[in-house]
C-alpha cells in the first residue's frame, strides 16, 4: 500500500476509505478520493455495498449528492440484490413502523 492510499484513513485501503468517508459524512475526503480515482464512486465492499448505499443508510445526503454528481451508479446492487433506493425505502419503512408503536 502506498502513502497516498493512507491519506484519509491510515491503515485502510482506498475502497474502505471511500466507504468510511461516505458513512461518516466526510464530504471533503469523499470528493478528493473520487476525484483521484473515479472508479471508487461505485466500489463495492465485502457485502457488495457501494459508497452511495452507505450514504443512504447513514442519512448522509450531502455525500450522496456528491456521489450522484460524480456519476455513481444508482442501479448497482449489493449481494442481496438491493439498490440504494431499496435500502432507502427499507429504512423509511422501518422508521414508519417504529413511529406507529
Amino acid at each position: 500500500m502506498n502513502r497516498s492510499e493512507n491519506l484519509f484513513f491510515p491503515g485502510s485501503s482506498l475502497a474502505s476509505q471511500v466507504h468510511a468517508a461516505a458513512v461518516n459524512g466526510d464530504k471533503g475526503a469523499l470528493h478528493k478520493l473520487i476525484i483521484g480515482n473515479s472508479a471508487l464512486k461505485d466500489k463495492e465492499d465485502q457485502f457488495g455495498r457501494t459508497p452511495l448505499m452507505y450514504c443512504v443508510l447513514a442519512d448522509r445526503l450531502d455525500c450522496a449528492d456528491t456521489l450522484l454528481k460524480a456519476g455513481a451508479d444508482v442501479n448497482k446492487t449489493d449481494h442481496s440484490q438491493r439498490t440504494a433506493l431499496h435500502l432507502a425505502a427499507q429504512k423509511a419503512l422501518g422508521a414508519v413502523s417504529i413511529g406507529r408503536m
